[in-house]
């Protein structure tokens, strides 16, 4: 009988082999399911993406398509292949070859560990693919060279609260390895010349690690012209781009771009991104993008991550404090939907780069939001104004874990944005 069954075995992993392995990667089309979840769905997109780079060409569509041959079924789609016994816990995937489809899950966001695994550990080789299910631990390398940092300008973590208490299903970064709080407080509110933190000076702290007075971009309390992170990673070689809802010239991307005593002297602001442009000292640069942050976040990663580059990101959804400085329940909770789509993006495009680091934060709370059962979005804003509250910060990649559950001043989040670059010391002590 276990011959039998051992013959039987040798026969269906021959054909297995035979109606997959002879493929070729770009005989294949991507399947989701018709209502993925946001992490299924931009898996498929990053895969898709390398796949691209490669020169294979794959479309991706929805389970409710007509079924092909050949499919790379992401996610839990209704084709049989993709019924699985594994039960997953964080942090595991699954990949393997079932007849002539492979099959990619994972444990919440790790879904993109699946494609990452496809592509960069197996090559593409299809006919080297397991043909059983057997979860795999996703383990990021030891150190990153890249980073991704993502500021949800004015979000407090009672902004995210207020998200998911009205149809956003969750942060995506609290699926991170690790979080934790940052401080905020600006050199001025430590001097007790302001009440709280402006995007000039917190924006400032974490693009040079340098505490600064308000209104100051890009220099240090004494007006001294400092080097931000993406500077910094210029000078190494690795490409970089800022990315913002904002204008241009807004406090925050113009923290790591410029350097001038005043956020409000916008034509000197302009001009010094305009230079940056113009002798290529940045390689992409997109403000005001709106309704297609994602988008563009998508774009930007594609340029300067090309042939493995090194790289560093700055991404800014600036209309979270700009909704709440109008007290606008609605708008705020909408504008934090529009970061997590972002976010999400970034998180998959790091699973699929593991020697990236993706950190997500804010650079100060607007608001003071508290919960209150006298909203009916079931919390209220006390003020228009900035808050010397502590923010979340998230993490996800090599290191991460050693910031878990740790308060750092944001200055802090600089130097560790630094050190995929360097092993010199960077802001202030």
């Amino acid at each position: 009988m276990k011959r039998l069954l051992t013959f039987f075995s040798i026969i269906i992993l021959a054909l297995v082999l035979f109606s997959c392995g002879n493929a070729e990667i770009d005989d294949f089309q991507i399947v989701i399911p018709e209502n993925a979840d946001l992490s299924t769905k931009y898996a498929a997109e990053n895969l898709a993406s390398m796949l691209s780079e490669r020169g294979d060409g794959v479309e991706i569509v929805t389970d409710s398509a007509r079924e092909a041959k050949f499919e790379i079924l992401i996610g839990d789609t209704n084709r049989e292949e993709s019924k699985t016994v594994s039960e997953l816990s964080n942090g595991q995937y699954l990949l393997f070859a079932r007849d002539s489809k492979i099959v990619i899950k994972g444990y919440g966001i790790y879904v993109g560990a699946g494609a990452h695994a496809l592509v960069n550990e197996y090559d593409l080789k299809i006919s080297d693919l397991p043909t059983e299910e057997s979860p795999k631990n996703f383990v990021f390398p030891e150190k990153y060279d890249s980073v991704i940092f993502m500021i949800g300008d004015g979000m407090g973590e009672n902004h995210i609260k207020m998200a998911e208490k009205n149809g956003m299903p969750t942060f995506i970064a609290r699926s991170f390895i690790a979080t934790g709080k940052s401080i905020t407080r600006s050199q001025s509110v430590i001097d007790k010349t302001a009440d709280a933190t402006d995007s000039a000076a917190s924006g400032t702290a974490m693009a040079t690690g340098y505490k600064t007075l308000n209104s100051y971009v890009g220099l240090d309390a004494n007006g001294n012209p400092v080097q931000n992170v993406r500077e910094l990673a210029f000078s190494l070689g690795a490409k970089t781009a800022v990315v913002t809802t904002d204008k241009i010239t807004g406090a925050t991307p113009s923290s790591y771009m410029c350097h001038n005593i005043s956020r409000e002297n916008t034509e000197e602001l302009q001009a010094e991104i305009d230079a940056l442009s113009a002798s290529g000292k940045i390689d992409y640069v997109a403000g005001s993008v709106d309704n297609n942050l994602t988008g563009e976040v998508r774009k930007a990663l594609s340029t300067i991550s090309k042939d493995s580059s090194q790289f560093f990101i700055m991404i800014e959804e600036g209309h979270i404090d700009k909704r709440a400085h109008e007290k606008d329940n609605e708008g705020a909770v909408e504008m934090v939907k529009r970061f997590n789509d972002a976010v999400a993006y970034a998180t998959q495009f790091t699973l699929c780069h593991p020697d990236t680091l993706l950190i997500v934060t804010a650079d100060h709370e607007t608001g003071k939001l508290t919960a209150s059962k006298y909203n009916e979005y079931g919390y209220l804003f006390h003020s228009y104004n900035h808050t010397n509250e502590d923010v979340p910060f998230f993490m996800l990649g090599a290191g991460a874990s050693a910031y878990d559950g740790q308060t750092l001043e944001n200055i802090e989040l600089a130097k560790i944005c630094a050190s995929a670059y360097t092993t010199e010391p960077f802001g202030m002590e």
